[in-house]
């Protein structure tokens, strides 16, 4: 009859928050990686932030992407960034 909805378990819950947590933080990750990788590609850039795309290059050449240029890598890590933290916002226990 009426609308009878249970609620979550508390098992339940607590795996979406920790799913919701683990999307946030590989959504920052990546979000690092692309701030690294575009550092890279200006020359004045701060050091630590082009060791960020160091480590961002030699992911890629781990992965196989190494012949991608870089800035086409930054787009996908941030569009791939935005995405996670969509699904994050998506997932979050409510």
């Amino acid at each position: 009859m009426g609308d009878e909805r249970k609620a979550p378990s508390l098992l339940m819950r607590t795996l979406s928050w920790l799913v919701m947590v683990l999307l946030v933080l590989l959504a920052g990750a990546f979000a690092a990686l692309t701030l690294g990788t575009f550092a890279s590609l200006m020359s004045d850039s701060p050091l630590w932030l082009r060791s960020l795309g160091g480590v961002e290059a030699a992911l890629s050449g781990a992965l196989g992407t190494a012949g991608v240029p870089g800035f086409t890598r930054a787009l996908g890590l941030a569009v791939l960034s935005s995405g996670l933290l969509a699904l994050a916002a998506y997932l979050k226990p409510r």
